[in-house]
């Protein structure tokens, strides 16, 4: 198979096949599958929803990934890709067993690994022989050498080793970035089972070696810096509204900095999707587990909820309160490319919203959110129709091509807030729509950004002298 998404890398494939059994056909699961049997693996995938197997065994999709489908098709198709419900259908021959289960955050923001270790048992339980767990979840360090304890303990007559290979996948470019890969990560306590767990890539892609509690942390530590990095966009955006400079030039500037880079540095509503918040928590937690508190990471979090804070009350000023108000929202996905509304700044502020008495009318080109406190339509501008305002929350290019006078007639009041930097303001002013963005002040206002600096410049005693007068 040769698609835009695998350019530079459809030739690529491993030098001696593995028989691999995936345990977990969500994001991770399923495109790890998928693109070890286009590497040419043979591959056994386990879920056990009811639902999504069923899906899954039609040929549909449970999820929206570019590319995916196809994959899946292809080598399901070519007999290099089943689907069971049970582990011991997939397990026999299995050289290696990944485990890519939910590890979704409790309450305090420890992970629940209740899921990753039935799959451990189940795998152990299943195995003809010694066993190889590799696991892609996000776990907090420690936890591989807890479920190597486990699953040995499951099975006395073998042997078990578990190494740590983490995933670093977006959502929505899942399969680009699995064969696009800026490094793979294998955590392990020996060099054998690091070579095994090698073998299920190209021997071109770039790897790192380690141990696996450090395998871990990398996982942890980089989607928590990515946090970071948001929360201070966001930080710098709110700077600038008070100071009269933009966002976009400022922050592009930054971004300019090879040290630094452009990427995750744009403000919005705040970060949000499967992976940013849980990890950030999950780093957060496991700081506080052996004394350290992360205080980079936690002010992170806080700058996350100031950044939504900010965006009800740029509605909130503008409409004289929210009770009563009508809102079309558009976007609900916590980004473009995918339907997963998990933790998506849009669905919070939707819920904000209501709560403060205000009607909610949304749209999202992909996602269907359950239970949603609001109506969803299929139409931007239906969602629009009769609002006094309008917020883009997500940034689909589909709302940067909205023609601003059709919304214009269809709304009722004049607002547009635009969280995600993504509309033309000239455009829409022309139209009659006041647009209110992120990160962009008045430069014309004088006090109190002036004189402070002015009264930075003159000598002690001086008076300030504002125009000379021609002798």
């Amino acid at each position: 198979m040769s698609t835009p998404i695998l350019a530079g890398r459809a030739a690529d494939r491993v030098e001696r096949p593995l028989r691999v059994c995936v345990v977990g056909a969500g994001y991770v699961g399923l495109t790890a599958a998928a693109c070890l049997a286009e590497l040419g693996h043979e591959v056994g995938c386990v879920e056990t929803d009811p639902v999504r197997l069923a899906v899954l065994r039609k040929g549909g999709m449970p999820i929206v990934e570019e590319g995916l489908r196809d994959l899946i098709a292809t080598h399901v198709a070519g007999g290099r890709l089943t689907f069971t419900d049970d582990i011991a259908d997939a397990m026999p021959g299995s050289e290696v067993v990944l485990l890519c289960v939910g590890t979704p955050p409790r309450a305090d923001g420890d992970p629940d690994l209740r899921q990753i270790a039935r799959a451990a048992r189940q795998a152990a339980r299943a195995a003809s022989g010694d066993l190889v767990l590799v696991v892609k979840s996000t776990v907090p360090p420690g936890s591989c050498e807890a479920l190597e304890l486990l699953a040995a303990g499951e099975r006395g007559d073998i042997a078990v080793q578990v190494a740590s290979n983490p995933e670093f996948l977006r959502e929505g470019q899942a399969v680009f970035d699995f064969f696009h890969a800026d490094r793979i990560v294998v955590g392990v306590d020996n060099p054998e089972l690091a070579q095994m767990v090698i073998r299920l890539y190209p021997r071109s892609w770039p790897v790192v070696v380690c141990d696996r509690r450090s395998a871990e942390l990398v996982k942890y530590a980089a989607n928590s810096f990515l946090a970071v990095k948001i929360s201070y966009a966001n930080e710098v955006a709110s700077l600038c509204e008070a100071l009269g400079a933009d966002a976009a030039q400022v922050l592009g500037g930054i971004g300019l900095d090879v040290r630094i880079g452009g990427e995750f540095l744009r403000p919005g509503p705040g970060f949000g999707g499967s992976c940013l918040p849980k990890d950030l928590a999950g780093l957060i937690a496991v700081a506080a587990s052996v004394g350290r508190p992360a205080r980079l990471a936690q002010a992170a979090m806080a700058a996350n909820r100031d950044a939504l804070d900010r965006i009800v009350a740029k509605l909130e000023v503008p409409l004289g309160g929210l009770a009563g108000a009508r809102v079309g929202l558009l976007g609900l996905a916590f980004k473009p490319g995918t339907d997963d509304f998990r933790h998506s700044p849009a669905v919070a502020l939707a819920a904000r919203l209501t709560d403060a008495g205000a009607t909610v009318c949304a749209h999202d080109p992909m996602a269907r959110v359950s239970r949603f406190r609001g109506d969803q339509v299929d139409n931007p501008y239906e969602a629009a129709r009769d609002a006094d305002a309008v917020v883009v929350a997500t940034g689909w290019p589909l709302y940067a091509s909205l023609d601003p006078h059709r919304l214009r007639q269809v709304m009722r009041g004049e607002m547009v807030l635009d969280a995600v930097g993504l509309l033309d303001v000239d455009a829409f002013a022309t139209a009659g729509l006041e647009v209110y963005g992120v990160g962009r002040g008045r430069p014309l206002e004088f006090h109190p950004v002036v004189w402070r600096p002015l009264e930075w410049t003159l000598e002690s005693g001086a008076t300030p002298c504002l125009a000379e007068t021609a002798g």
